[in-house]
């Protein structure tokens, strides 16, 4: 069975990744925690509103990891 990855580190400029926390090595900032989750799970697919339109391409968990507050975060996962 394959180890599914469920917790990456991004970094927030260049976007390499790494599966441990630290300064990015390509360009020295830092890297974001972020959860993708288990095959099939909602954060997986782009955040959408109440009538089903998507509101980023980006999937939940990198918008979530992304977003500038406690109270973006919650209204986007909410998919409100």
């Amino acid at each position: 069975m394959a180890l599914e990855l469920t917790e990456l580190y991004v970094c927030e400029r260049c976007f390499s990744t790494d599966t441990a926390p630290g300064p990015c090595p390509r360009c020295g900032r830092p890297r974001r925690d972020c959860h993708p989750g288990e095959i099939g799970d909602e954060r997986r697919r782009p955040p959408m509103d109440a009538q089903g339109h998507i509101l980023s391409r980006a999937p939940l968990w990198w918008v979530l990891a992304s977003a500038p507050d406690d109270r973006a975060r919650a209204h986007l996962g909410r998919g409100q």
